[in-house]
């Protein structure tokens, strides 16, 4: 039951991506802050603390490259997908390409274990499992190669694995990390090949949909934002999204399932969460206000029925599902209900646009 739960949540978010505008609206609003970043350093240090399938990831490295061309880039891509690792390690040989001075390390850790994951041989007692591809040559074609070969994809296929409990939630089967970078600039990124340098925190950390919607407030700062804050390097910058729904999606929700609320807390709770509960004795932060950014759903060309999602209604009604996380045995009983089925899309139908909304915040580290 859970491995089939997994599956369908995948195929959501396949739905999901395919058919909103999120990933561009997600990436644009990071771009000011790369843009931002120390220019008096020789290497900069960048964590997207949930890669998906790597389209925001790529766009980060695109920006950084365009406002730091003679920086080394040091990102690290936390997931625990084998399919999202894949996905995103296979638009990783053009970014090689342009920026050669790159160290690409993609791990599956939890939140509270990625600044173990460079340092130990072990996490929890499991023996942490290493892959180094060294790129060889200087053109995007030879790279792809190497990077969908076979000795990387059964390393992935043996340790990427993910293991369910009894409460139904996931976790990493071996604690693992994969270093990518060019072998004509090893020179240069030797020292963090060997985590031989003063500081190995971060200058920004990116957290996109980084938790459950419905979690409470203190659950996502103690298992999400609160460890990210104990990452950030001096005056280091932790970027927080996430959805908060929208006004077309809180109704439709809100007839559906009228004893739910999707979206319990805002950016604000956490903010103010976080005043009244510090991170860290000595450290001092300063919190953003809080912006709400839009993205719509783009229907299929001439309302016709997609090849995977179907008919624009049945691709809107399982966007709205997917953004509100609602779990699968809710939508099973609603389905039982064919009258207020009907009434759901009949009100989905009404909408000119479907719009949702995501929240963005800012914690920078000033001490």
């Amino acid at each position: 039951m859970g491995k089939k739960r997994f599956f369908d949540d995948r195929l959501k978010y396949l739905s999901f991506i395919q058919n909103t505008g999120e990933k561009k609206a997600i990436s644009e609003k990071f771009f000011s802050h790369v843009a931002s970043l120390s220019e008096n350093k020789s290497y900069l240090r960048v964590l997207d603390a949930g890669t998906g399938d790597g389209t925001i990831f790529s766009n980060v490295i695109k920006s950084f490259h365009k406002y730091h061309p003679y920086t080394s880039l040091l990102i690290t891509g936390k997931e625990i997908s084998y399919e999202d690792l894949k996905n995103t390690l296979e638009k990783m040989p053009d970014r090689f390409v342009e920026h050669p001075n790159l160290l690409i390390t993609m791990t599956n850790v939890k939140f509270s274990e990625l600044g173990l994951i460079e340092s130990s041989n072990k996490i929890k007692d499991k023996k942490v499992k290493e892959y180094n591809l060294v790129l060889k040559s200087n053109n995007s074609f030879d790279f792809n190669s190497q990077m969908t070969s076979n000795l990387l994809n059964n390393f992935i296929k043996k340790n990427w694995g993910i293991e369910i409990d009894n409460n139904n939630k996931t976790s990493y089967s071996n604690p693992c990390i994969i270093r990518v970078y060019r072998e004509d600039h090893r020179k240069q990124l030797e020292k963090f090949l060997n985590n031989d340098y003063k500081n190995n925190n971060y200058d920004l950390i990116i957290a996109s949909q980084a938790y459950r919607a419905a979690a409470s407030v203190k659950v996502k700062v103690n298992n999400v934002i609160g460890p990210l804050m104990r990452l950030l390097n001096k005056s280091g910058k932790l970027l927080v999204t996430h959805t908060c729904g929208g006004d077309s999606i809180q109704k439709v929700l809100k007839l559906a399932f009228k004893e739910k609320e999707a979206f319990p807390n805002t950016a604000k709770d956490i903010i103010e969460y976080l005043k009244s509960n510090p991170i860290g004795e000595n450290n001092i932060y300063n919190f953003s206000k809080p912006i709400n950014y839009f993205f719509e759903f783009k229907g299929a060309p001439d309302q016709t029925v997609t090849e995977l999602f179907g008919h624009n209604i049945d691709a809107k009604w399982a966007n709205i599902l997917y953004v509100g996380q609602i779990p699968e045995r809710d939508i099973q009983n609603l389905e039982n209900n064919r009258n207020l089925v009907n009434k759901i899309r009949k009100t989905i139908d009404g909408f000119d646009q479907i719009q949702f909304k995501n929240e963005l915040f800012s914690i920078t580290k000033t001490r």
